[in-house]
């Protein structure tokens, strides 16, 4: 049962290339490197896809870049990242050696992963890698508490997985994630409690973000729009159902910090629309 999920979900992890693609038209350190690396591997997965989607890009780097606004207000030294694929951020994160990160994604996917990180800077003590479904039960995420200090608090995130999962793999996250904080204490930061309506007006700004979707979903399986919120209301409601707290943090925060509109010469209007119809929800337990 456990080796069917396993490589079901195995196909979500293939979006990890596409995003790689579009980050690569920004400054996010190290995301040019890694494209550069899995440039093959792009070619493989849709050698007739050469267009980019420019609102992709912006939204890419405008969620990844307001995640780490969220976390800048927490200070927190021990970071459990989850579904992490290609992103660069524990690359950057571990040049600081107070901080410990843990990088988790499903076995191919994170072995590829350390692979990279050990062509671009090698072994590095506080940077470390678990397989880890970030959906199975009993819970995979205690497997990191060789690696993190008892006693204090830690920082979860994940941008992108959430929205390939439908309602009860969501569910189970939020459980997995509730039994670390109840246990370390700290912060889950996430902008993956997307809604329909949102998506639905950033596809009508651009056409090819809709040619991008309809390809992830051919190449997971899965919809990157049907398993979405209905509203942003409802999104809210169901992190409040979970057992969290939610404090939201609009995007349009690192709307000055956005090198993909030059990059790309990308109408600012248009992602300040995208944008403001975004948010990062940082989730605490509801102690209450």
């Amino acid at each position: 049962m456990q080796k069917l999920q396993a490589s079901r979900f195995d196909k979500i992890s293939l979006t990890a290339f596409m995003v790689s693609k579009a980050r690569q038209f920004t400054d996010i350190p190290y995301a040019k490197e890694l494209a550069q690396l899995v440039s093959q591997r792009l070619v493989e997965l849709s050698p007739e896809n050469q267009n980019k989607s420019v609102l992709l890009t912006a939204r890419v780097e405008a969620r990844y870049k307001a995640i780490n606004q969220v976390m800048a207000q927490y200070q927190i030294a021990q970071v459990l990242e989850l579904a992490s694929g290609l992103l660069p951020r524990g690359l950057f994160i571990s040049s600081d050696p107070n901080i410990t990160f843990i990088e988790t994604d499903l076995p191919a996917m994170i072995r590829c992963k350390q692979q990279l990180v050990q062509q671009l800077v090698g072994e590095r003590p506080n940077l470390h890698f678990l397989e880890v479904d970030a959906t199975s039960r009993p819970s995979q995420f205690l497997q990191s508490s060789k690696q993190l200090n008892a006693g204090q608090p830690i920082m979860i995130l994940c941008e992108g997985l959430l929205t390939h999962l439908n309602l009860a793999e969501k569910q189970q996250v939020c459980a997995n994630v509730r039994e670390m904080l109840s246990s370390y204490g700290g912060v889950w930061i996430t902008p993956d409690f997307i809604d329909t309506a949102s998506l639905s007006q950033s596809v009508q700004n651009d056409p090819d973000l809709q040619k991008l979707l309809q390809t992830g979903t051919n190449l997971t399986g899965r919809s990157l729009v049907d398993n979405n919120f209905e509203t942003p209301e409802a999104a809210r409601q169901f992190a409040y159902e979970q057992g969290f707290r939610v404090a939201e943090h609009t995007m349009l925060n690192v709307m000055e910090q956005l090198s993909c509109l030059e990059i790309l010469g990308i109408d600012a209007e248009v992602v300040r629309k995208m944008l403001a119809a975004q948010s990062v929800f940082a989730l605490t337990l509801d102690v209450a």
